[in-house]
């Protein structure tokens, strides 16, 4: 996946870091040539030095092979023209905007265009607007100490019994969705394609568990 990140303040230089760890192929810009600094040093990816918002800059970026834009910039109006841009005149399937002024989101709205809440901003909710995560956290519980995830049946589980995949990675499977039935399986309970598990994790469970789907993505061996 090519994603053109917009802004390389400290938002931009993670997401920049997490895409890139993640295999994506990365292209950030920004006006002050000293941002890419924040990069870290082993960024495989491209730099673009200029206003994110010029059509010269986005065909210097190569927009029009881009798959996702993030506009990341501290500042709400370059992000909304970026976003227009990126989406009307080169046609990126994915856009997402950072705003800080609540104000702008009917704006982000009435264009379609996808967009994260400054006060609430994290880099991986950037992601996970561009990139579907294989674990995706629904809630806190039990006091904090866990989480309710969700993720896709892996290959290698598909004909295997749950007692057997609890075994792979420290998880409590709760329920699947199953055909978009809920489905509370047993130990015997055999997993297919297609299933949707939720599950219970702890932090550290699900640091082995992005590992796990991660080196097994695609394997049923």
């Amino acid at each position: 996946m090519r994603v053109i990140i917009a802004g390389c303040g400290r938002v931009g230089a993670q997401l920049a870091e997490m895409l890139s760890l993640d295999n994506h192929q990365v292209v950030v810009i920004d006006r002050d040539s000293s941002a890419f600094d924040r990069l870290f040093k082993l960024f495989p990816g491209e730099v673009v030095q200029g206003v994110s918002f010029d059509i010269g800059t986005l065909k210097k970026a190569e927009a029009e092979k881009a798959d996702a834009l993030a506009a990341v910039t501290n500042y709400d109006n370059a992000n909304l023209m970026t976003a227009e841009v990126a989406k009307n005149v080169y046609g990126i399937p994915r856009v997402v905007a950072r705003i800080y002024n609540p104000d702008k989101e009917e704006t982000y709205r009435a264009l379609g265009i996808d967009y994260v809440i400054g006060t609430h901003l994290v880099a991986r909710s950037i992601m996970e607007a561009i990139v579907k995560p294989l674990i995706r956290r629904r809630a806190r519980c039990c006091e904090g100490s866990l989480n309710l995830v969700e993720f896709d049946c892996p290959p290698r589980w598909w004909g295997q019994t749950m007692d057997w995949c609890e075994r792979q990675v420290p998880v409590w499977i709760a329920y699947l969705v199953r055909g978009g039935e809920v489905v509370f399986p047993e130990g015997e309970t055999v997993l297919e394609e297609g299933d949707e598990i939720t599950a219970l994790a702890s932090d550290r469970s699900l640091v082995k568990l992005d590992a796990y789907l991660r080196k097994k993505a695609g394997s049923r061996g």
